[in-house]
Protein backbone atom coordinates (compact mmCIF):
# COMPACT_ATOMS: atom_id res chain seq x y z
CA UNK A 1 0.00 0.00 0.00
CA UNK A 2 2.69 2.17 0.89
CA UNK A 3 4.27 1.35 -2.34
CA UNK A 4 1.06 1.89 -4.22
CA UNK A 5 0.92 5.34 -2.77
CA UNK A 6 4.37 6.67 -3.24
CA UNK A 7 4.40 5.42 -6.83
CA UNK A 8 1.00 7.03 -7.45
CA UNK A 9 2.55 10.44 -5.84
CA UNK A 10 5.53 10.07 -8.18
CA UNK A 11 3.36 10.20 -11.34
CA UNK A 12 1.53 13.21 -10.08
CA UNK A 13 4.61 14.98 -9.17
CA UNK A 14 5.86 13.66 -13.08
CA UNK A 15 2.65 15.00 -14.47
CA UNK A 16 2.98 18.15 -12.73
CA UNK A 17 6.77 18.64 -13.67
CA UNK A 18 5.62 17.47 -16.98
CA UNK A 19 3.34 20.13 -17.27
CA UNK A 20 5.54 22.93 -15.73
CA UNK A 21 8.74 21.61 -18.36
CA UNK A 22 5.89 22.65 -21.27
CA UNK A 23 5.37 25.83 -20.08
CA UNK A 24 8.47 26.45 -19.91
CA UNK A 25 9.28 25.37 -23.49
CA UNK A 26 6.24 27.02 -24.56
CA UNK A 27 8.06 30.37 -22.50
CA UNK A 28 11.17 29.80 -23.92
CA UNK A 29 9.73 29.69 -27.23
CA UNK A 30 7.61 32.87 -27.04
CA UNK A 31 10.55 34.04 -25.99
CA UNK A 32 12.42 33.49 -28.88
CA UNK A 33 10.20 34.44 -30.85
CA UNK A 34 9.45 37.87 -29.17
CA UNK A 35 13.03 38.44 -29.22
CA UNK A 36 13.68 37.77 -32.59
CA UNK A 37 10.72 40.02 -33.35
CA UNK A 38 12.64 42.72 -31.18
CA UNK A 39 15.84 42.18 -33.13
CA UNK A 40 13.76 42.68 -36.17
CA UNK A 41 11.83 45.91 -35.27
CA UNK A 42 14.79 47.07 -33.93
CA UNK A 43 16.95 46.19 -37.13
CA UNK A 44 14.03 48.25 -38.58
CA UNK A 45 14.79 51.01 -36.64
CA UNK A 46 18.07 51.18 -36.79
CA UNK A 47 17.70 51.15 -40.71
CA UNK A 48 14.70 53.36 -39.98
CA UNK A 49 16.76 55.82 -38.46
CA UNK A 50 20.17 55.36 -40.94
CA UNK A 51 17.46 56.80 -43.72
CA UNK A 52 16.36 59.52 -41.81
CA UNK A 53 19.92 60.41 -40.71
CA UNK A 54 20.91 59.98 -44.48
CA UNK A 55 17.93 62.00 -45.30
CA UNK A 56 18.57 64.67 -43.03
CA UNK A 57 22.30 64.61 -44.09
CA UNK A 58 20.62 65.38 -47.50
CA UNK A 59 18.43 68.47 -46.64
CA UNK A 60 21.55 70.04 -44.44
CA UNK A 61 23.71 69.52 -47.35
CA UNK A 62 20.89 71.45 -49.67
CA UNK A 63 20.21 73.92 -46.93
CA UNK A 64 24.07 74.70 -47.10
CA UNK A 65 23.52 74.68 -50.89
CA UNK A 66 20.84 77.17 -50.15
CA UNK A 67 22.01 79.59 -47.69
CA UNK A 68 25.94 79.46 -48.93
CA UNK A 69 25.72 78.31 -52.88
CA UNK A 70 28.43 75.69 -52.88
CA UNK A 71 28.41 74.32 -56.38
CA UNK A 72 30.35 72.82 -58.36
CA UNK A 73 31.69 75.88 -61.11
CA UNK A 74 32.48 78.36 -58.23
CA UNK A 75 33.45 77.45 -54.69
CA UNK A 76 30.07 78.85 -53.07
CA UNK A 77 27.70 82.02 -53.82
CA UNK A 78 28.63 85.01 -52.14
CA UNK A 79 27.34 85.19 -49.27
CA UNK A 80 25.30 88.68 -50.11
CA UNK A 81 23.12 89.35 -46.87
CA UNK A 82 25.41 90.97 -45.42
CA UNK A 83 27.20 93.26 -47.99
CA UNK A 84 24.81 96.73 -49.00
CA UNK A 85 22.69 96.72 -52.31
CA UNK A 86 21.69 100.17 -51.38
CA UNK A 87 21.66 101.28 -55.01
CA UNK A 88 21.63 99.07 -58.15
CA UNK A 89 22.32 101.55 -61.30
CA UNK A 90 20.90 100.45 -64.62
CA UNK A 91 24.17 100.43 -67.09
CA UNK A 92 23.20 100.13 -70.94
CA UNK A 93 26.04 97.46 -72.09
CA UNK A 94 25.30 99.70 -75.37
CA UNK A 95 26.27 102.81 -73.39
CA UNK A 96 30.40 102.94 -73.54
CA UNK A 97 30.56 105.90 -71.87
CA UNK A 98 28.38 104.57 -69.73
CA UNK A 99 30.22 101.84 -68.77
CA UNK A 100 33.36 103.87 -68.42
CA UNK A 101 32.18 105.74 -66.25
CA UNK A 102 31.56 103.31 -63.62
CA UNK A 103 35.75 103.34 -62.45
CA UNK A 104 35.34 107.16 -62.17
CA UNK A 105 32.75 107.27 -59.26
CA UNK A 106 34.32 107.99 -55.97
CA UNK A 107 32.50 108.00 -52.05
CA UNK A 108 29.12 108.01 -51.43
CA UNK A 109 28.50 108.21 -55.56
CA UNK A 110 29.32 105.18 -55.77
CA UNK A 111 26.95 102.28 -56.51
CA UNK A 112 27.11 99.24 -54.21
CA UNK A 113 25.90 96.88 -57.22
CA UNK A 114 25.79 97.61 -61.34
CA UNK A 115 23.42 96.21 -63.64
CA UNK A 116 24.88 95.32 -66.99
CA UNK A 117 21.97 95.83 -69.23
CA UNK A 118 21.21 93.20 -72.17
CA UNK A 119 17.58 93.24 -72.10
CA UNK A 120 15.39 96.65 -71.91
CA UNK A 121 18.00 98.92 -71.76
CA UNK A 122 19.30 97.82 -75.36
CA UNK A 123 17.64 97.84 -78.93
CA UNK A 124 17.34 94.72 -80.91
CA UNK A 125 19.93 96.28 -83.16
CA UNK A 126 22.09 96.65 -80.80
CA UNK A 127 22.40 93.46 -78.87
CA UNK A 128 25.37 91.92 -80.56
CA UNK A 129 26.92 95.45 -80.09
CA UNK A 130 26.05 95.24 -76.44
CA UNK A 131 27.46 91.93 -75.89
CA UNK A 132 31.23 92.99 -77.55
CA UNK A 133 31.34 96.56 -75.33
CA UNK A 134 30.67 94.16 -72.37
CA UNK A 135 33.19 91.19 -73.55
CA UNK A 136 36.08 94.35 -73.75
CA UNK A 137 34.66 96.42 -70.88
CA UNK A 138 35.44 92.91 -68.56
CA UNK A 139 39.02 92.74 -70.20
CA UNK A 140 39.59 96.00 -69.20
CA UNK A 141 39.30 95.93 -66.12
CA UNK A 142 41.19 93.08 -65.63
CA UNK A 143 43.49 94.27 -67.44
CA UNK A 144 44.32 98.06 -65.74
CA UNK A 145 46.95 97.99 -62.47
CA UNK A 146 44.70 98.61 -60.04
CA UNK A 147 42.16 97.22 -57.58
CA UNK A 148 38.74 95.53 -59.06
CA UNK A 149 35.65 97.76 -58.75
CA UNK A 150 33.83 97.14 -55.27
CA UNK A 151 30.25 97.12 -56.70
CA UNK A 152 28.40 93.73 -57.09
CA UNK A 153 28.52 93.36 -60.70
CA UNK A 154 24.86 91.25 -62.59
CA UNK A 155 24.31 90.76 -65.93
CA UNK A 156 20.47 90.88 -66.85
CA UNK A 157 20.15 88.94 -70.14
CA UNK A 158 16.99 88.15 -72.47
CA UNK A 159 14.05 85.86 -71.73
CA UNK A 160 14.03 82.68 -72.53
CA UNK A 161 11.71 82.88 -75.48
CA UNK A 162 13.66 85.81 -77.47
CA UNK A 163 16.39 84.87 -79.86
CA UNK A 164 18.92 86.66 -77.76
CA UNK A 165 19.10 84.51 -74.93
CA UNK A 166 21.23 81.80 -76.61
CA UNK A 167 23.99 84.43 -77.45
CA UNK A 168 23.72 86.25 -73.84
CA UNK A 169 24.36 82.91 -71.45
CA UNK A 170 26.68 81.60 -74.08
CA UNK A 171 28.56 85.16 -73.53
CA UNK A 172 27.62 85.21 -69.90
CA UNK A 173 29.30 81.78 -69.54
CA UNK A 174 32.82 82.97 -71.27
CA UNK A 175 32.29 86.38 -69.20
CA UNK A 176 32.33 84.08 -65.79
CA UNK A 177 35.06 81.63 -66.91
CA UNK A 178 37.57 85.21 -67.68
CA UNK A 179 36.60 86.10 -63.92
CA UNK A 180 38.14 83.10 -62.58
CA UNK A 181 38.61 85.77 -59.46
CA UNK A 182 34.70 86.83 -59.36
CA UNK A 183 36.09 89.91 -59.05
CA UNK A 184 33.49 92.03 -61.80
CA UNK A 185 30.64 89.30 -62.71
CA UNK A 186 28.42 87.90 -59.27
CA UNK A 187 25.51 86.72 -61.32
CA UNK A 188 22.92 86.79 -63.68
CA UNK A 189 19.41 88.85 -63.58
CA UNK A 190 16.76 87.15 -65.40
CA UNK A 191 13.37 89.14 -66.41
CA UNK A 192 9.93 88.54 -66.70
CA UNK A 193 10.98 85.34 -64.46
CA UNK A 194 7.11 84.21 -63.62
CA UNK A 195 7.49 80.85 -61.30
CA UNK A 196 9.05 77.98 -60.05
CA UNK A 197 9.64 76.47 -63.12
CA UNK A 198 11.11 79.44 -64.96
CA UNK A 199 14.13 79.29 -62.99
CA UNK A 200 14.02 75.67 -63.07
CA UNK A 201 14.20 75.94 -67.09
CA UNK A 202 17.55 78.67 -66.95
CA UNK A 203 19.23 76.43 -64.10
CA UNK A 204 19.36 73.53 -66.38
CA UNK A 205 20.11 76.03 -69.47
CA UNK A 206 23.19 77.11 -67.34
CA UNK A 207 24.18 73.49 -66.11
CA UNK A 208 24.26 72.62 -69.95
CA UNK A 209 26.37 74.73 -70.62
CA UNK A 210 28.81 74.56 -68.07
CA UNK A 211 28.79 71.14 -68.39
CA UNK A 212 27.18 69.86 -65.00
CA UNK A 213 24.87 67.50 -64.22
CA UNK A 214 21.60 68.53 -61.95
CA UNK A 215 21.99 67.73 -58.03
CA UNK A 216 18.37 67.65 -57.61
CA UNK A 217 18.08 63.87 -58.25
CA UNK A 218 18.92 62.99 -54.22
CA UNK A 219 16.04 65.33 -53.35
CA UNK A 220 13.01 64.42 -55.33
CA UNK A 221 11.48 62.86 -52.07
CA UNK A 222 12.57 65.09 -49.55
CA UNK A 223 9.64 67.79 -50.64
CA UNK A 224 12.37 70.77 -49.93
CA UNK A 225 9.98 73.13 -48.51
CA UNK A 226 8.56 73.98 -51.61
CA UNK A 227 4.73 72.74 -53.21
CA UNK A 228 6.32 72.89 -56.74
CA UNK A 229 6.13 69.26 -57.98
CA UNK A 230 9.52 69.67 -59.95
CA UNK A 231 12.46 68.94 -57.41
CA UNK A 232 15.12 72.01 -57.75
CA UNK A 233 17.81 72.29 -60.25
CA UNK A 234 20.71 74.21 -58.82
CA UNK A 235 21.98 76.79 -61.49
CA UNK A 236 25.95 77.05 -61.67
CA UNK A 237 25.57 80.80 -61.14
CA UNK A 238 23.49 82.63 -58.83
CA UNK A 239 20.41 84.12 -60.24
CA UNK A 240 18.54 87.42 -59.22
CA UNK A 241 14.60 87.52 -60.32
CA UNK A 242 12.96 90.29 -61.72
CA UNK A 243 9.40 90.83 -60.31
CA UNK A 244 7.48 92.52 -63.25
CA UNK A 245 4.37 90.24 -64.00
CA UNK A 246 0.96 89.57 -62.36
CA UNK A 247 1.85 86.19 -62.32
CA UNK A 248 5.06 86.76 -60.33
CA UNK A 249 3.39 88.43 -58.12
CA UNK A 250 1.45 85.46 -57.29
CA UNK A 251 4.32 82.95 -57.71
CA UNK A 252 6.72 85.26 -54.70
CA UNK A 253 7.20 82.82 -52.64
CA UNK A 254 7.96 80.19 -54.65
CA UNK A 255 10.44 82.07 -56.91
CA UNK A 256 11.89 83.09 -53.69
CA UNK A 257 12.44 79.58 -52.08
CA UNK A 258 14.10 78.22 -55.27
CA UNK A 259 18.03 77.68 -54.19
CA UNK A 260 19.11 79.59 -57.48
CA UNK A 261 18.00 82.74 -56.47
CA UNK A 262 19.74 85.05 -54.41
CA UNK A 263 17.61 87.99 -54.69
CA UNK A 264 14.49 89.89 -55.84
CA UNK A 265 14.20 92.95 -57.93
CA UNK A 266 11.07 95.09 -58.82
CA UNK A 267 9.99 96.30 -62.02
CA UNK A 268 7.68 98.83 -60.91
CA UNK A 269 7.33 99.92 -64.85
CA UNK A 270 6.51 96.63 -66.48
CA UNK A 271 4.40 96.03 -63.48
CA UNK A 272 2.42 98.72 -63.11
CA UNK A 273 1.45 98.56 -67.37
CA UNK A 274 0.30 94.67 -66.73
CA UNK A 275 -1.59 95.99 -63.58
CA UNK A 276 -2.99 98.59 -65.61
CA UNK A 277 -2.17 101.24 -63.72
CA UNK A 278 -2.86 104.90 -64.77
CA UNK A 279 -0.10 107.32 -65.47
CA UNK A 280 1.70 108.22 -62.85
CA UNK A 281 -0.51 107.10 -60.16
CA UNK A 282 2.53 104.76 -58.68
CA UNK A 283 4.72 108.22 -57.71
CA UNK A 284 4.53 109.26 -54.59
CA UNK A 285 1.91 106.65 -52.08
CA UNK A 286 2.46 104.04 -54.75
CA UNK A 287 -0.83 102.76 -53.63
CA UNK A 288 -1.69 100.78 -56.77
CA UNK A 289 1.69 98.71 -56.28
CA UNK A 290 1.85 98.50 -52.69
CA UNK A 291 -0.16 95.32 -52.60
CA UNK A 292 2.71 93.33 -55.17
CA UNK A 293 5.88 95.89 -53.44
CA UNK A 294 4.79 94.25 -49.83
CA UNK A 295 3.75 90.31 -51.34
CA UNK A 296 7.60 90.56 -52.52
CA UNK A 297 8.81 91.81 -49.74
CA UNK A 298 7.34 88.96 -47.46
CA UNK A 299 8.60 86.17 -49.78
CA UNK A 300 12.41 87.61 -49.94
CA UNK A 301 12.16 87.37 -46.19
CA UNK A 302 10.87 83.95 -45.80
CA UNK A 303 13.66 82.82 -47.53
CA UNK A 304 16.48 85.17 -46.54
CA UNK A 305 16.44 86.81 -49.98
CA UNK A 306 17.46 90.22 -50.76
CA UNK A 307 15.46 92.39 -52.07
CA UNK A 308 15.17 95.74 -54.29
CA UNK A 309 12.80 98.09 -54.75
CA UNK A 310 11.82 99.57 -58.52
CA UNK A 311 13.31 102.81 -60.20
CA UNK A 312 12.21 106.17 -60.22
CA UNK A 313 11.50 107.30 -63.82
CA UNK A 314 11.66 111.05 -62.60
CA UNK A 315 15.41 111.07 -62.45
CA UNK A 316 15.55 115.53 -61.76
CA UNK A 317 12.79 115.21 -58.91
CA UNK A 318 15.30 114.75 -56.09
CA UNK A 319 12.21 116.06 -53.51
CA UNK A 320 9.96 112.81 -54.98
CA UNK A 321 12.72 110.75 -55.25
CA UNK A 322 13.87 111.02 -51.65
CA UNK A 323 9.64 110.05 -50.46
CA UNK A 324 9.79 106.96 -52.68
CA UNK A 325 13.35 105.68 -51.49
CA UNK A 326 12.03 106.51 -47.52
CA UNK A 327 8.88 104.61 -48.13
CA UNK A 328 10.85 101.85 -49.42
CA UNK A 329 13.07 101.72 -46.22
CA UNK A 330 9.98 102.19 -44.50
CA UNK A 331 8.37 99.03 -46.15
CA UNK A 332 11.68 96.62 -45.52
CA UNK A 333 13.54 97.05 -49.15
CA UNK A 334 17.48 96.40 -49.08
CA UNK A 335 17.88 99.54 -51.67
CA UNK A 336 16.17 100.75 -55.17
CA UNK A 337 17.20 100.26 -58.41
CA UNK A 338 18.64 103.70 -60.12
CA UNK A 339 18.31 104.98 -63.64
CA UNK A 340 20.61 107.60 -64.02
CA UNK A 341 24.46 108.36 -61.53
CA UNK A 342 22.32 111.44 -59.97
CA UNK A 343 20.20 109.21 -58.08
CA UNK A 344 23.05 107.71 -56.26
CA UNK A 345 23.95 110.07 -53.71
CA UNK A 346 20.30 109.84 -51.94
CA UNK A 347 19.79 106.29 -52.33
CA UNK A 348 22.83 105.73 -50.80
CA UNK A 349 22.42 108.40 -47.83
CA UNK A 350 18.58 107.08 -47.74
CA UNK A 351 19.22 103.54 -47.57
CA UNK A 352 21.70 103.36 -45.10
CA UNK A 353 21.37 103.55 -41.57
CA UNK A 354 21.10 107.18 -40.13
CA UNK A 355 22.63 108.42 -37.92
CA UNK A 356 20.25 108.28 -35.26
CA UNK A 357 19.21 104.81 -36.12
CA UNK A 358 23.37 103.73 -35.41
CA UNK A 359 23.16 105.95 -31.70
CA UNK A 360 19.92 104.23 -30.80
CA UNK A 361 21.12 100.86 -31.75
CA UNK A 362 24.43 101.22 -29.64
CA UNK A 363 22.21 102.39 -26.30
CA UNK A 364 19.96 99.13 -26.89
CA UNK A 365 22.88 96.73 -27.08
CA UNK A 366 24.05 98.85 -24.18
CA UNK A 367 20.89 98.46 -21.82
CA UNK A 368 20.68 94.68 -22.75
CA UNK A 369 24.74 94.54 -21.64
CA UNK A 370 23.38 96.01 -18.16
CA UNK A 371 20.41 94.19 -17.45
CA UNK A 372 21.74 90.52 -18.31
CA UNK A 373 25.02 91.07 -16.55
CA UNK A 374 23.55 92.29 -13.43
CA UNK A 375 24.55 90.00 -10.67
CA UNK A 376 22.37 91.48 -8.04
CA UNK A 377 19.21 91.08 -9.50
CA UNK A 378 17.88 87.89 -11.95
CA UNK A 379 17.42 88.40 -15.61
CA UNK A 380 13.79 87.78 -17.15
CA UNK A 381 14.70 88.26 -20.57
CA UNK A 382 13.45 91.83 -20.64
CA UNK A 383 14.90 95.22 -20.17
CA UNK A 384 13.58 98.42 -20.63
CA UNK A 385 15.11 101.61 -22.60
CA UNK A 386 13.73 104.83 -21.81
CA UNK A 387 9.64 103.37 -21.14
CA UNK A 388 10.08 101.30 -23.67
CA UNK A 389 10.57 96.98 -23.95
CA UNK A 390 13.49 95.57 -25.20
CA UNK A 391 13.75 91.82 -25.89
CA UNK A 392 16.13 89.62 -27.30
CA UNK A 393 14.41 90.36 -31.22
CA UNK A 394 15.02 94.02 -30.21
CA UNK A 395 18.94 92.90 -29.86
CA UNK A 396 19.54 91.05 -32.42
CA UNK A 397 17.93 94.13 -35.11
CA UNK A 398 20.34 96.06 -33.16
CA UNK A 399 23.14 93.78 -34.38
CA UNK A 400 22.29 93.60 -37.94
CA UNK A 401 21.84 97.61 -38.34
CA UNK A 402 25.41 98.30 -36.70
CA UNK A 403 26.81 95.03 -38.69
CA UNK A 404 25.12 96.96 -41.92
CA UNK A 405 26.65 100.47 -40.75
CA UNK A 406 30.20 99.08 -40.34
CA UNK A 407 29.63 96.65 -44.12
CA UNK A 408 29.15 100.58 -45.45
CA UNK A 409 31.81 102.07 -43.82
CA UNK A 410 34.54 99.37 -45.13
CA UNK A 411 32.96 99.50 -48.41
CA UNK A 412 32.65 103.56 -48.70
CA UNK A 413 36.66 103.53 -47.35
CA UNK A 414 37.94 101.11 -50.33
Amino acid sequence: ATFGTTTLQSAKAMNRFTKKRDKFENHCLNSMALFTKYQIMLTATRLTYTVAKYNANLVRCFSSIHSTGKIARHQSYPDVTSRPFRSMLYVPASNTRALEKLSKFTFGMKPDSVMYDLEDGVGPASKDEARDNLRQFFRNQKEKDRNPPRHFGLIRVNRMDTPWFEKDTAAVVEFFEEDADNELIHGVILPKIEGWNDVNSVSKHFQDLFGETSPSSPLKDLNYSNPATSPPIISPIPFWAMMETPRAILSASSIASHPSIQGLILGTNDLSKEIRLRPHSHKATRSGLSTSLQVTILAARAYNKLVIDGVYNHFNDDEGFREECNQGKEWGMDGKTLIHPNQLSAANEIFAPSKEEIEYARRVLDCWEAVSSNSDEQFTGVAVLNGLMIEELHVESARKLLERANAIASFESS
